[in-house]
This record gives C-alpha cells, sequence and structure tokens, in this order.
C-alpha cells in the first residue's frame, strides 16, 4: 500500500471554499481549507491526479518536512534532515521558492539563499559536483513556507502555475487567469449545469478564457491534459512515478475523447475582432471545437437560437481600458440582462466599489475575489423570466 503523503494545493485569495469542493468532488481525501491553500492527504497519485484535474488551483505541492526553525541555523539544520539524494541528482538544477519571514529571519531572499546552500551543501561530491540554480529548467523545484517560525518544505509537483494550460496561448489586454475564471464558473455551479446540457454565453470573451474553460468542463478536458510531458515539476523529479502518471494522462484523454458529444451550446461574442481571431486560435490550440464566437457589441446580446435558458458569465472591461463609458457599458449590460436573457442565471465579475450599482439589477449573492492584487466581487443574478413593464430601452 502507498504511503500516504501531505499536499498543499494553492490558491488566490477568496478561492479556498471553491478549491477546497472541486478537490473532494475530484475524489480526494481529508481536505482541510487553509489561508490561500488547501490542504489534502493521499498516495503520490492524488497529487498527479490533482496536477491534471484541478482548474482552481495554482500549484500542486508534496511536503517533505515541517520543522522550528527559530533561526537560520534552525533552518539549515532542518533541511540538512531531508535525504535530498531521492529528489536530486549532484548534476541537476535546482530552485527554490521561498515564501514568509521571521523575527529572525527576516528576508525571503535569504531564506531561499539559506535553503540552496543546504541542498548544495549535502549533495556536493568529493569532486566538487554540486547542483546548479536554474530557474527556468531547474529539475526540482523547492517551496519553503515560513510561518509562525515553522517552516513547510515541499516539492512544487506543477513547475509552471496550473494555470498555464496548454503552451503558446494568445492573449488580450488585461487577461484573467483560467484558474479564476474556474473559480467564477464553480461558484455558478457551471459543473453541475454543463452535465444537465445547459447552454453558456460570454459576451464580452476578450481572449475566450472564462469561454474555453467552460468548455472544458462541459467537454470533461482534463485542464493539464495539454501541457508538454517535460514542463511539469515532477518530471525530472526523482521521485516521480512515470508508470502513474501515464495511467492518468491515458485515462483523462479517454474522457476527452467521449466528452466532445456532449450537448452543450457554447457562445462567445466580443466588439474587438482581434479577440474573436485570439479566441478561435486558443481553442485550436486546446483542441476545443463546437464552440461558437463572434464579433458584436453588448448592445447586440441575445440568447442562442433555439436554447433553454443557461449560464452567462461576463468580465466587463473597465479602468483604463474603457475610460469615462464604463458606466455606461455596465448599465447597457444590466439593460440587455433584464430585457432579452429572461431566464438565464448570470455571473458578472466587477471591481470592489460602486460600479457594479450600474448594472441596475438585484444581486442574488457577492463573492469576494482577488484577480492579482485587485479586490472585486463576483455578482449573481437570477434573471426573471418575465419582461419588465414599460418601454424597452434602445441601447
Amino acid at each position: 500500500m502507498s504511503r500516504a503523503e501531505t499536499f498543499t494545493a494553492t490558491t488566490s485569495r477568496g478561492a479556498e471554499p471553491v478549491l477546497a469542493r472541486e478537490l473532494r468532488k475530484l475524489g480526494l481525501q481529508r481536505v482541510q481549507e487553509e489561508r490561500g491553500a488547501v490542504r489534502f492527504m493521499g498516495p503520490l497519485r492524488d497529487g498527479l491526479y490533482a496536477c491534471l484535474w484541478s482548474r482552481v488551483a495554482s500549484r500542486i505541492l508534496i511536503r517533505l518536512s515541517r520543522f522550528e526553525a527559530s533561526s537560520a541555523e534552525a533552518l539549515y539544520a532542518g533541511l540538512q534532515e531531508i535525504d535530498w539524494s531521492q529528489h536530486l541528482a549532484p548534476d541537476g538544477a535546482l530552485w527554490v521558492d521561498f515564501v514568509g519571514v521571521s523575527k529572525a529571519l527576516r528576508n525571503s531572499q535569504f531564506g531561499a539563499r539559506l535553503t540552496k546552500d543546504a541542498i548544495v551543501d549535502q549533495l556536493r561530491t568529493p569532486r566538487g559536483t554540486r547542483p546548479r540554480v536554474d530557474r527556468e529548467h531547474a529539475d526540482v523545484r523547492v517551496h519553503v513556507h515560513l510561518r509562525h517560525a515553522v517552516a513547510t518544505v515541499s516539492i512544487d509537483l506543477s513547475g509552471q502555475a496550473l494555470h498555464w494550460r496548454t503552451p503558446n496561448r494568445m492573449v488580450t489586454d488585461a487577461p484573467l487567469k483560467e484558474t479564476l475564471a474556474a473559480t467564477l464558473l464553480h461558484l455558478c455551479d457551471w459543473p453541475s449545469r454543463a452535465r444537465d446540457g445547459a447552454p453558456f454565453v460570454d459576451p464580452m470573451c476578450g481572449s475566450g478564457t472564462i469561454l474555453l474553460e467552460a468548455a472544458g468542463i462541459a467537454r470533461d478536458l482534463a485542464p493539464g491534459l495539454n501541457r508538454p510531458r517535460d514542463r511539469w515539476g515532477f518530471s525530472r523529479w526523482r521521485g516521480h512515478d512515470p508508470a502513474t502518471w501515464s495511467t492518468l494522462r491515458a485515462e483523462a484523454r479517454e474522457r476527452a475523447s467521449a466528452g466532445q458529444s456532449a450537448p452543450n451550446r457554447i457562445v462567445g461574442s466580443d466588439i474587438d475582432p482581434e479577440a474573436i481571431r485570439v479566441t478561435r486560435n486558443n481553442a485550436r490550440r486546446l483542441n476545443i471545437d463546437g464552440i461558437t464566437v463572434r464579433t458584436a457589441p453588448i448592445s447586440a446580446l441575445t440568447p442562442p437560437p433555439g436554447c433553454a435558458p443557461g449560464l452567462l458569465i461576463a468580465n466587463p472591461p473597465y479602468g483604463e481600458r474603457i475610460g469615462d463609458r464604463v458606466g455606461e457599458l455596465f448599465e447597457a449590460l444590466g439593460d440587455r440582462l433584464r430585457w432579452h436573457m429572461l431566464g438565464w442565471s448570470v455571473g458578472v465579475l466587477v471591481p470592489a466599489g460602486p460600479l457594479s450599482k450600474r448594472i441596475g439589477l438585484r444581486t442574488d449573492r457577492r463573492h469576494i475575489l482577488f484577480n492579482g492584487p485587485l479586490e472585486c466581487r463576483l455578482l449573481t443574478f437570477d434573471i426573471s423570466d418575465q419582461a419588465p413593464r414599460g418601454e424597452k430601452p434602445t441601447r
């Protein structure tokens, strides 16, 4: 029987409950929320499975050790207790990410350097061979989290952050990370709606991040399936289990093949023709077929023909991207939803502040999320299936 490992799935602030629910639905065990992360336990297979299938997690870390590090000397000694030959060859490449400070260790760069020194000192051979430092081509990425003078040392199984779904993705201005897009979709209950065959609409799709995440969920496409095999943090880690990873990928390919026949209508639009070109290009790179995108302003928003009400999610532009017209755009969005998307469920991501009131709809729920450092709100609405009384607005 494989031994139980401790894993940490990191995420953005506000998304911890969403990630915990996702991991439980993936069948992972002993899931517990933490600040900016979710911990779970299981065999190595579970960590690899989370790398392949989690849409909300930013990184998956496997814990090596946890110890008191009240001083630089204590940190170095604790790191020396780990047998680094199980993880990295003496001539391998290493990178250290160090997060946190304490009264004795007030600089994360110093902590990273000390960690590197402890590993190199242990692995250096009598002939002087030693691991080199290489951020871009590391065989092993070591992650150290220091809090309340306790150091948690892990191997980063992800390598590049998990929002990096596919090589050479194209983006437009101010792109949304795929992990945040997935968080929005989970908060709006898209996975269960998708299983029921509901349609999905994004009327301001930009480079297609939300749209393609929605399509990936509907098509049962593992978000990590398109990443090249050698671009994972575990690819050259000595603790890796290639046979298990190959089995997981084969299962994911079978599910993706079966999911191509999903009946959901996935529709996107944007006023910028370049955004539509980029979305189509990204869909090809992700091997996602069957989505419909077109160049159109918000004033042309209508439900897909012949579809029952479904889910619409929008991330309207704001700030410098649109200038003084942002309020008018939000008002126009509210009008189109109220008059044309009857019976639909809606989610709109907005910056914290008074701008959300310009939509003019009664909010059912508000979720606090962070788009990088920017505090945002996901507002959700259930649009009435009856058109409002009065004269329909012209915009």
